[in-house]
């Protein structure tokens, strides 16, 4: 038995990460933060998921029908697992599933999946390390709901590369099958993202949950660069007090409580623009296309052009990300081009810096 699970183990690690997919080579396309833990870190540690650009194919056989039916069920269904192995068979093992996303539950056909791997061979193949995956899946069945899923997955991969205190991510190609043959097959993408766990091992940090930390009790440099991602992104919908869509970590050789403000959940973004995405009313914008820094003011102009160089310094890195990602389709690729086209128009004008960043920050309340 021992002797076959290490074989398994590492048919699985070859499978999964060593014959992956270029996302980055592909032509045509095919019709909440959400973690996993994918890898026994601590035995493979040279194998790392979450750095490389190719992407692995699942698939995932379950009752569709009863499953959509009963998405607002706290309730597991069962489901079969596959993993493409190396020699293109397919390795399966019995799991759970269950929809998760109260919003997403009441907005989409087809709710985010949670799968459970608990009891199955999966966990012991893995030797506990992973027990239960978040899927950021597809919404509808439309080309339009699958080029938001690659456009959310870009902005992660964009603020990877202005820092590494952030969630990195890997695409994946899932195949639904419908267990009741009652609905045809279909392969859409979707995406995880670094568990809480290995983003604070990385970045040698720890988890810090509770709420109520305000802006200006967190690690300055890395707020206010995420504040102007932010502002890139066209996100308005975060907030550091009550953790909402941003996660907090205390860096281990910090005496002092100054945690990393860590951004996550970008679909409401004005990069993603999805048709839901609707900004309240309280923010004074019509769209979410509209820019709005949320901010607090800087001592001085120089503070502020210390945190645009990064951005600058990276545009073409930017830019080679979103044109070189041949799974977004024209339209979306372009749209995505000019938004960025028009925040560089911004950060590189210091008239425009003035009056749509400077003038527009939040006074730090008195502490």
């Amino acid at each position: 038995m021992g002797r076959t699970i290490r074989i398994l183990i590492v048919t699985l690690l070859i499978s999964w990460f060593g014959t992956g997919k270029n996302w980055a080579s592909i032509t045509d396309s095919i019709s909440e933060p959400d973690t996993a833990n994918l890898l026994t870190f601590t035995l493979f540690p040279e194998s790392d998921p979450f750095h490389t650009d190719e992407y692995m194919h699942i698939t995932l056989k379950f009752d569709m029908r009863k499953f959509i039916r009963e998405k607002h069920k706290e309730k597991y269904h069962d489901a079969i697992l596959g993993i493409e192995e190396e020699d293109g068979g397919i390795f399966e093992d019995s799991i759970r599933i269950i929809a998760r996303g109260e919003f997403r539950k009441n907005h989409c056909y087809f709710p985010p999946i949670k799968l459970n791997f608990k009891k199955s061979e999966f966990e012991e193949v893995y030797m506990n390390d992973i027990k239960t995956l978040k899927l950021v899946t597809y919404c509808k069945n439309s080309e339009t709901y699958q080029q938001y899923i690659l456009k959310e997955f870009m902005v992660y991969r964009m603020f990877n590369i202005l820092t590494d205190n952030s969630y990195r991510v890997r695409l994946i190609e899932i195949e639904y099958i419908d267990s009741k043959a009652k609905k045809k097959s279909l392969s859409k993408y979707g995406f995880i993202i670094e568990s809480n766990n290995h983003l604070a091992k990385r970045i040698e940090a720890v988890r810090i949950e509770r709420e109520g930390i305000t802006t200006w009790q967190t690690e300055q440099y890395q707020t206010n660069l995420m504040v102007l991602f932010q502002f890139m992104i066209g996100n308005s919908d975060w907030a550091i007090k009550n953790q909402h869509n941003i996660r907090l970590f205390k860096q281990l050789d910090h005496p002092i409580l100054t945690p990393l403000a860590v951004p996550y959940d970008f679909d409401y973004s004005g990069m993603v623009n999805t048709y839901y995405a609707i900004p309240p009313e309280e923010l004074g914008i019509e769209s979410v296309r509209e820019r709005i820094y949320r901010g607090y003011c800087l001592r001085s102009e120089a503070e502020y052009q210390k945190y645009i160089r990064i951005f600058l310094e990276h545009k073409e890195e930017l830019y080679s990300l979103v044109r070189n990602f041949n799974l977004l389709d024209e339209r979306h690729r372009k749209e995505m081009l000019v938004y960025l086209d028009e925040y560089y128009e911004i950060i590189e004008n210091p008239v425009r810096v003035k009056r749509e960043i400077m003038d527009a920050c939040q006074e730090m309340p008195a502490r």
